[in-house]
């Protein structure tokens, strides 16, 4: 996906039609340990890969076709009706319920509920496979959350070339996680040509600077037989390659100078539309055929939504593997969503803010090509353009509505959901602290209540119940005088009834009188100084209106009601260091609610940061870099000349060698109001390497030199920066960054990186944990952006 040029150093080419600045992406976020918190059987199976196979065979029956497991046919959206028409059309289906004695007398007056298990649509999250896999607290809500909020995952980066050959065992874990948690699993990606990011493989990105097309074609055409006969099945489908129109970088290696590295719109050879890109859809197309595979095919790319430069070259991309290659499945549409200013789709400043219609027309741009349609990574950036969160919470509903009414879109996947593990620190749902932000409540609100079925009622005089279902996997129970029974069905038709006969014993008039199981398990997942959130295992409805909701209270009075499919909440506006009981009830459709499960709840003590202790970003002491940093964030690197483009660290310290390109960033996803002063323990070569690299802290952003008085020496000092005097945003310090993209060659090493007080002159002369050079760092970096 792409990145900002001030982190990769390789900005998009630009022309009149396109943008100064790309729209972000897939950012490295990974670091972290974990322990895997939940327990086998603590998330039901629902088997909803069998049951997207049952999705695609009635698709196939009903004449629409199926490349890939729940694809089907290409359609583009009636933008003469409305978003819920379209709903109403095209997610949801009839549903008939008869009830039968065994001697096949109708049952009239029994007790029927509907209630959802899972949704035919996909609604998924990019997943973090560090944060999911190793052992850390942070990892516990991480776990937690996947399997409760999404039925789709996508691996933010383990399932690149060069990770999953360097880390195939924890890519391999990581899928299997959540595989065994019921979710699909979409492949992303066999190729991505952006170098700097640790995604080629080294000795590939040799053979790029070499020109070496015949290793470059080899290596790519075997890596795609290698990962996707790896997988098998256990993907739905596979980005063969990835954003072909802005990262290109394995072609150029290919094409060289036939490929216009300024304007490539122009080149001899255009790198979306050239003969390599159609040869690496081929090779997939053969590997899946050969290993008789039901696996989708599908391209990925940004910026469709606020540009409208992206309009034809994309269209010319699709239309070029359908013609020259193989007929694609799935069109990916990033949506990576910035505020900014102007007017939508135009070059200058367009505004991502659109309502759900419009979402809907620009979706039919790309729903008219022989595939379907899928967001791929959503997420609403650069949180300066924005007025507020909720206005972001607004956004996320308009995409997801103008989305989930599409008839020719299959999913809806967020590109990460938590601060603590997002490319920007700006995921939707989750604040770092794990509060909830506004638009939690959006997708909570659609996705598990206003789209969730959850009916109840009685047979008529012939036995029969009907009511509309959302497609999806349904529990049906029913109920009489005398017995009860329950069964499982998947709604699947959108333009037809599907009938379901239930067997049963006894007469009707049996009214439900009887409550929901208690909420079992009922746990503390984690708090803050003002919240606490809970979980617990689903309850069961004990009688036939349906289960309809959950009541949470504090100390004996409810604070707020959860949809019947969510079984966590967070209750804040609490206290610090204060204990709370929280009580959690189940409720069914005709008003029956279950005893209370409780739990005592400590909130954490008031950090109000006045300490006065410095705050160590990175000490360079451990195996985490690059991937993490000492406060648990992001860290990485990209375009060095050393440690496969991140640097090195050995030692205590890392070395960083550079030749007019390089930049390092470590995310700090809080406030550092009360620690003005940056300490950075460095050395250089040749002393005076200030003036190479500029410094970039909460927006403000300078040469090293322009922002202290400081120098950098060939031994080993503190140089220090006073950021209040910069006018960087404390509150919001977001990472601190270099590029080294000024001209100039050498080295620098750092040992320690840190905030402290205006008044803490300790940090400045801490001893060294380790100073020597660190030439043979591993290669394989950690994370990268995607």
């Amino acid at each position: 996906m792409a990145r900002k040029s001030d982190d990769s150093g390789s900005e998009a080419p630009t022309d009149p039609d396109a943008p100064a600045v790309e729209s972000a992406a897939d950012e490295p976020t990974d670091g972290g340990d974990e322990p895997d918190a939940l327990g086998d059987g603590a998330i039901p199976e629902i088997g909803r890969r069998d049951y997207l196979r049952t999705v695609a065979a009635a698709a196939a029956a009903a004449g629409l076709g199926s490349a890939a497991t729940g694809s089907a046919a290409a359609e583009t959206a009636d933008t003469s009706k409305t978003v819920d028409e379209r709903i109403r059309e095209h997610r949801t289906g009839d549903l008939e319920v008869v009830v039968e004695n065994p001697d096949g007398s109708a049952v009239s007056d029994a007790e029927v509920s509907v209630e959802m298990v899972e949704h035919e649509f996909g609604f998924g999250t990019a997943v973090n496979a560090d944060t999911l896999i190793n052992q850390s607290d942070e990892g516990d809500n991480y776990r937690q959350y996947i399997p409760e909020l999404f039925n789709k995952a996508v691996m933010e980066n383990r399932h690149k070339w060069a990770f999953f050959e360097n880390e195939r065992a924890l890519a391999d874990e990581a899928t299997q996680w959540i595989l065994d948690r019921g979710l699909d699993l979409r492949g992303h990606v066999c190729i991505w040509g952006r170098d700097g990011v640790g995604a080629i493989p080294s000795d590939v990105q040799t053979a790029i600077d070499e020109g070496d097309a015949q290793t470059i074609r080899d290596r790519s055409m075997q890596h795609i037989e290698d990962v996707i006969t790896h997988y098998g099945e256990d993907v739905t489908e596979w980005e063969v390659v990835n954003e072909a129109m802005h990262a290109y970088q394995l072609q150029i290696g290919v094409y060289g100078d036939q490929i216009n590295t300024d304007e490539p719109w122009t080149g001899e050879v255009v790198p979306w539309t050239s003969d390599l890109l159609a040869d690496w859809y081929s090779r997939a197309a053969s590997v899946i055929e050969e290993n008789d595979l039901d696996l989708g095919i599908a391209v990925n790319d940004f910026n469709q939504f606020p540009y409208s430069y992206t309009d034809g070259r994309y269209e010319s991309e699709i239309d070029h593997i359908n013609s020259n290659a193989v007929q694609l499945d799935t069109v990916g549409l990033q949506a990576h969503v910035a505020a900014r200013t102007g007017e939508f789709d135009t070059n200058s400043s367009p505004d991502g803010r659109i309502g759900a219609d419009q979402v809907v027309s620009e979706i039919n741009t790309w729903a008219d090509h022989g595939a379907r349609v899928k967001i791929t990574e959503f997420d609403t950036y650069n949180g300066d353009d924005w007025n507020s969160d909720q206005e972001r919470a607004d956004v996320l509903e308009n995409y997801l509505r103008g989305a989930f009414s599409h008839p020719g879109v299959d999913d809806f996947i967020m590109w990460g959901f938590w601060d603590g593990r997002h490319w920007e620190n700006e995921a939707p749902l989750f604040y770092d602290d794990w509060s909830r932000k506004p638009a939690y409540d959006v997708w909570t609100g659609l996705v598990y209540d206003e789209w969730w079925t959850s009916d109840s009622g009685t047979t008529d005089g012939s036995g029969a119940y009907a009511t509309t279902a959302f497609l999806g996997e349904h529990e049906i129970t029913v109920s009489t005088d005398s017995d009860s029974a329950t069964t499982t069905t998947s709604v699947t038709d959108a333009g037809g009834t599907t009938t379901v006969t239930v067997t049963v014993e006894g007469d009707g008039g049996g009214g439900d009188t009887q409550a929901p199981t208690t909420p079992a398990n009922l746990s503390v997942t984690s708090t803050t100084d003002s919240t606490v959130t809970v979980s617990w295992d689903a309850s069961t409805d004990n009688g036939t209106s349906g289960l309809d909701h959950y009541a949470v209270s504090v100390d004996g009075s409810q604070d707020q009601t959860v949809g019947a499919g969510m079984t966590t909440a967070t209750v804040d506006g609490l206290s610090a260091d204060t204990s709370y009981q929280i009580g959690v009830t189940a409720v069914d459709g005709a008003g029956n609610e279950s005893a209370q499960a409780t739990v005592e709840a400590t909130t954490d003590e008031s950090d109000d940061g006045g300490s006065g202790d410095a705050l160590v970003v990175h000490e360079f002491d451990g195996g985490a870099y690059p991937g993490s940093n000492d406060l648990g964030n992001w860290a990485g690197a990209g375009s060095f000349e050393n440690g496969g483009g991140s640097g090195a660290v050995a030692d205590g310290a890392l070395r960083l060698e550079y030749d007019d390109a390089g930049w390092f960033a470590s995310n700090v996803s809080q406030s550092v109001a009360d620690r003005p002063v940056l300490h950075l323990r460095v050395r250089g070569d040749a002393g005076g390497e200030e003036s190479h690299f500029r410094l970039k802290v909460g927006g403000a952003e300078d040469l090293l030199a322009n922002l202290t008085d400081d120098a950098i020496g060939t031994e080993w000092s503190t140089v220090s920066v006073d950021l209040a005097a910069a006018g960087a945003d404390l509150s919001q310090p977001s990472a601190v960054r270099f590029n080294f993209w000024e001209g100039h060659a050498g080295a620098v090493e750092i040992d320690r990186i840190a905030f402290a007080p205006a008044s803490d002159s300790a940090v400045a002369s801490t001893p060294l944990a380790g100073a020597t050079d660190a030439d043979d760092a591993p290669e394989g970096v950690s994370d990268t952006p995607s």
